[in-house]
């Protein structure tokens, strides 16, 4: 998948007392507990703060991040490879041998996002 197709956006981010600026492309997948949000970085870093997974949902479209589950959005540039591994489990494998698990009501919608059929 090209990048060049989704648009790079910055994204300030407000952990603790700070305010950090983030690059979309820097993300490689959000997971939210309640309300509070985890985004886990390429570089191994991660950064929490308090939103909605729902908010970071609309800031990011069009840019290469799709929904895999109620608690996940992960950056499609990263996904290595999909797995069907039984009738009730599903994965994504991304860069750095993350393994998360794809819901059944997104497994259709992520398999045509990596293939092109949006």
């Amino acid at each position: 998948m090209e990048k060049n197709n989704f648009v790079e956006k910055s994204l300030f981010i407000k952990s603790g007392p700070t305010i950090k600026r983030v690059m979309s492309s820097e993300i490689l997948y959000i997971q939210c507990d309640g309300n509070v949000s985890h985004l886990y970085m390429l570089d191994g870093s991660e950064i929490v703060c308090v939103r909605l997974l729902k908010l970071f949902e609309q800031d990011l479209t069009g840019t290469g991040f799709i929904r895999i589950n109620h608690n996940i959005l992960v950056n499609l540039h990263e996904i290595l490879e999909i797995r069907y591994v039984n009738a009730r489990k599903r994965q994504v494998i991304l860069t750095g041998g993350v393994v998360l698990d794809v819901s059944y009501r997104k497994w259709k919608a992520v398999k045509e996002a990596l293939l092109g059929k949006n």
